[in-house]
Formats: C-alpha cells, sequence, structure tokens
C-alpha cells in the first residue's frame, strides 16, 4: 500500500491516559499508522492548546476551541485550505458543533474525509437526549454524515441506529477498534486451590454497564458456589455509592473488592489477576476494556449489548450470555468456574489473544480504513 498523508481531528489532545476512549483510539491509530510510514497528524481542538504530553510518533497540532463551539480559529480554517488534495481526513465524535464546522470547512476546499462517531450511532445510545439529537441531527449532524466518504461502525448494533437516524442511503463500514498487544507470560495450569477471580473494569454507570445485574446475579452464584470466589471492579463514576450499597444490602462485602480508579501498570496488575473479565453491559460501542483483557489471556463474560458476542463465541474466548439477566450470569459464572481446572479453561485463554493477533490487531485496523477511503 502506497503511503498516505492522514490527519486525525477530535476534541482534546489524543490522550492515551484519559478515561475517554476515543482518546486511546486516536492515539493507537496514529501510532500504528505513523509506524507504517504514512505521514500522520493529529489535530486536537481543545481549551488549553498547550503541550503538556510526551513526544510522539506522529504530529500534533493544537488549536482552541472557541467559545462559540460552531467556530473555527483562523489557523484551523487555513490547516484545511492548505493541506494537500489527497490527505486522508478522519473526524472523531459525534453531536459536536466543532466537526460539523470542520466538516462544511472540508467540503468547501474539496476534501473527503472518514466519520467515526464512537459508538453514539447505537440505538441505546441515540435514545438518550433522544429529541434533542433527532433535532440536531437534522439541522447538522446529518451533514457531517451525508458527505462522509464514509461512517465507520464499531459495532453491528451501531450499524442499525445509523441508518435508523440517517436512513439506508449512507454508507456504513463495520470496523472494529484495535489493540496493542504485548508480551506477557502464558499459563500453563490453574492450582487447584487457587480461587476464581472475576472482575469488572470500566466506569461506575450502574444502568449503562449493567452492574445491577452482575452483582445480583453474582450473589446467586456466591450462594451456590462452595469454594472461595472474588469479583474485583475497577473503576469509579457517578453511581459508586449506589453500587456500594447495593453490595451491602446483599452481604457481599467479603466477596468484592473495590479498586477505584486505577490507571497504566496499576490497572494492568489486576486485569491481568483475572481468571475472567465480566461486562454485562445494556449498551457498548466496542468496549476496549473487554480488548485488553483478550490481549492479555483473559477470557470474557459478555453481554450482547458489547457488540463482543459473536467474535467471543466464535473463538472460543469466553462466554456471551444468551440474555443479560441475574439467573443468566448466575449460571454462566457458575459454568465458568467449574471449567477454570480444565484444560478448556487454557484453551480459551490462548484463544483470547489469538483472537486479537488476527482480528483486532491495530495495523490491520489501519488498513481497512484506508482501503475503505480508496473503494469506489
Amino acid at each position: 500500500m502506497s503511503k498516505k498523508n492522514i490527519v486525525h481531528i477530535t476534541l482534546g489532545k489524543a490522550n492515551p491516559e484519559r478515561q475517554n476512549g476515543v482518546n486511546r483510539v486516536v492515539y493507537n491509530l496514529a501510532t500504528s499508522q505513523a509506524r507504517e510510514g504514512h505521514k500522520v497528524a493529529v489535530w486536537g481542538i481543545t481549551k488549553n492548546p498547550i503541550v503538556n504530553f510526551k513526544r510522539r510518533e506522529f504530529e500534533t497540532i493544537l488549536f482552541l476551541d472557541e467559545r462559540n463551539k460552531f467556530e473555527l480559529t483562523v489557523g484551523l480554517r487555513r490547516a484545511i485550505e492548505r493541506a494537500p488534495r489527497d490527505t486522508v481526513f478522519h473526524l472523531h465524535g459525534a453531536f459536536l458543533p466543532q466537526l460539523y464546522s470542520v466538516s462544511k470547512h472540508l467540503v468547501k476546499n474539496k476534501h473527503e474525509y472518514i466519520y467515526t462517531p464512537h459508538g453514539a450511532f447505537n440505538g441505546v445510545a441515540m435514545k438518550r437526549s433522544f429529541f434533542k439529537k433527532k433535532i440536531y441531527s437534522f439541522f447538522f449532524e446529518k451533514f457531517i454524515v451525508n458527505h462522509a466518504r464514509f461512517v465507520q461502525a464499531i459495532g453491528h448494533s451501531e450499524i442499525t441506529g445509523t441508518f435508523n437516524m440517517f436512513g439506508m442511503d449512507i454508507r456504513v463500514e463495520l470496523i472494529p477498534n484495535g489493540q496493542k498487544v504485548k508480551c506477557i507470560k502464558l499459563i500453563d495450569f490453574i492450582g487447584k486451590d487457587e480461587s476464581v477471580q472475576f472482575g469488572f473494569v470500566g466506569r461506575l454507570d450502574v444502568q449503562t454497564k449493567g452492574l445491577d445485574l452482575l452483582i445480583q446475579g453474582f450473589s446467586d452464584f456466591i450462594a451456590n458456589y462452595e469454594q472461595a470466589a472474588k469479583l474485583h471492579i475497577v473503576g469509579d463514576g457517578p453511581d459508586k455509592d449506589k453500587l456500594i450499597s447495593l453490595i451491602q444490602g446483599l452481604n457481599l462485602v467479603d466477596h468484592v473488592e473495590m479498586h477505584g480508579a486505577l490507571f497504566g501498570e496499576k490497572k494492568d496488575a489486576v486485569l491481568e489477576s483475572l481468571h475472567y473479565l465480566c461486562l454485562t453491559s445494556r449498551n457498548e460501542g466496542l468496549p476496549g476494556v473487554v480488548l485488553e483483557a483478550l490481549a492479555s489471556s483473559v477470557p470474557c463474560i459478555v453481554s450482547k449489548e458489547t457488540n463482543m458476542g459473536d467474535y467471543i463465541d466464535q473463538s472460543n474466548s469466553g462466554y456471551c450470555l444468551k440474555e443479560n439477566t441475574r439467573q443468566e450470569i448466575s449460571e454462566i459464572l457458575t459454568r465458568a468456574s467449574e471449567e477454570l481446572r480444565n484444560i478448556s479453561y487454557i484453551d480459551k485463554t490462548r484463544n483470547a489473544r489469538e483472537l486479537v493477533l488476527s482480528t483486532f490487531k491495530w495495523e490491520e485496523i489501519s488498513n481497512q480504513l484506508i482501503q475503505k477511503f480508496y473503494a469506489t
């Protein structure tokens, strides 16, 4: 593949240490593309256009986020006007006035672009503030969608949501996010006295993340499981107190460990200590934490709503819930625990890592995006 000029445009500075998943995606995608020899830049629209991050493998140019969110700085408008005609622009985010104005200026200057809403067009996500989004879409968002070379959907549910909101004539391509794979020591056996370790990593949003279902299902599992087991919860969020009350009410204090928000090596250490990551969300785009777990050879238990169920079922790298219910979660936790000391669990750990290597490597995702951009 010939080398391309690629410009990613996003809000913020593409800081991979932030909880905002879009930041991590942009950073990792740009890094991968730069390593492949493409000329890559990230243009960040931010309230604080000061470089306060380490040296990167791609160029980062920061532009002030104006008080009027529909207004672009002179510098950003000129950067678009002066960009080479063959530049592949890639817009990240959704329902953002700044990106509407960027897309208008790109179209005015005859530039084409990829548009990635990062799960925001998912049907369940669209129900939140539905009428506001419907009105905003009519006047602004549909312009970005209609003029995009294509809209990148990161999960099947987002394809349906996109068509429902903007019509069937929109070009939508299903291309998931990617995941870095690091060297780790693969396990060969599980000690017979080792207790099973389940875990959740993410924002403590009970409704969206299905944490009530997970805690209730875990409670039923504990009541009938004769060996030791623990559920680790890593993260922070608006429902922390609500979650603690639920744990206390079900007498799970001795079985659930709240770690709070962890980042970097501390988060990785907990994640890699798990036997299974559990994500029973009611709504997701494509959860990066599941990819992180799989890359660390940690099998996953997920709901269909994560958009990861088919990948996990087909690769035998965990379990997908048939129904996202308390009873089903309890039953799957039991099956997963019973499998722990069988060779089939070791197979799942290897399959998990292989799934990322075969399907979610950033190099492969980058190639798909560029190929689709130039496809007729």
